[in-house]
């Protein structure tokens, strides 16, 4: 998403679709990106440098860490960069010659840093899945697991 560094005011909706297929280094963190907007503006300050000011909101689908299923996660981020900002950290991002600014990269890499860690919709109450469940330590399981009934009555034999 290319913005001209003299489009004052922007509201965009950001498809990242192709970012969250190619991006390897989050081992499939971000299963997809939906909803996502950013809304923003450029001035220029007082010592003649550009600052840009980013409001990004979304939704972004990512694996719960207790099901594995598919969540989704809502985000929103501010960013404030200045143009010495950008060219550190996006060198390939802002263009002078053509007073461009290619936002979408930074803006990725801003999303990248909103994953959690770990994420979980589930509550304790329902802590189980498809043939699991978590036992607490004050709980106890009154069924006995059908591969280890025969020991169970070797165990009662050496009474």
């Amino acid at each position: 998403m290319i913005i001209k560094l003299d489009e004052l005011n922007f509201q965009k909706r950001i498809d990242f679709s192709y970012e969250v297929k190619k991006d390897e280094n989050l081992d499939n963190r971000i299963l997809d990106l939906k909803n996502t907007v950013a809304t923003g503006y450029i001035i220029q300050n007082s010592n003649n440098n550009l600052e840009l000011y980013v409001s990004l909101k979304g939704t972004m689908v990512i694996t719960d860490s207790i099901t594995l299923e598919p969540v989704d996660y809502s985000f929103a981020t501010d960013i404030l960069e200045n143009d010495e900002e950008i060219k550190e950290n996006y060198p390939d991002c802002i263009n002078f010659s053509k007073n461009t600014l290619d936002l979408k990269k930074i803006l990725w890499q801003n999303i990248v840093l909103e994953v959690p860690m770990s994420f979980t919709t589930q509550e304790d109450a329902k802590l189980k899945g498809n043939g699991w469940e978590l036992i607490s330590g004050d709980k106890k399981s009154t069924e006995i697991d059908p591969r280890l009934k025969k020991l169970e009555d070797i165990l009662k034999g050496d009474d």
